[in-house]
């Protein structure tokens, strides 16, 4: 009996150790990458020194950023780098870092809501 509740918690364990691999691993429709932002969903799409952060709510429905801000902290270079985030043309939050920013940059990303409450999404 002790063998079968060893083996469930280190099944349990695994479970856990690959859910949030799994999670950052996701590509979302715009092709960028997808992380977790309750009660939103964030998708962070880079390209050159411009970076979009597409919103989508919990049901993963797409949302207009209008009302939203943001700032992003990304390590550029082994330097912290804060790039301002505003409503865009393309309906995501956008902003300009002041130099090319890799795909698979490392970071995070704090939203305010149109109802002002913070939140932030980890981009590892």
């Amino acid at each position: 009996m002790r063998h079968k509740s060893v083996v469930v918690r280190f099944a349990l364990l695994v479970a856990l150790m690959a859910s949030p691999a799994a999670a950052h691993s996701s590509k979302g429709p715009h092709g960028g990458r997808l992380a977790e932002a309750k009660p939103y969903h964030a998708e962070l799409v880079t390209k050159d020194d411009s970076i979009e952060i597409f919103i989508s709510d919990a049901d993963e429905k797409p949302m207009n950023a209008a009302g939203f801000k943001g700032v992003a902290i990304f390590q550029v270079g082994g330097k912290a780098e804060r790039i301002e985030l505003r409503p865009g043309e393309s309906g995501a939050l956008a902003g300009k870092a002041g130099s090319p920013l890799p795909e698979t940059v490392k970071g995070a990303v704090q939203l305010t809501g149109p109802d002002g409450k913070t939140t932030s999404a980890r981009f590892d």
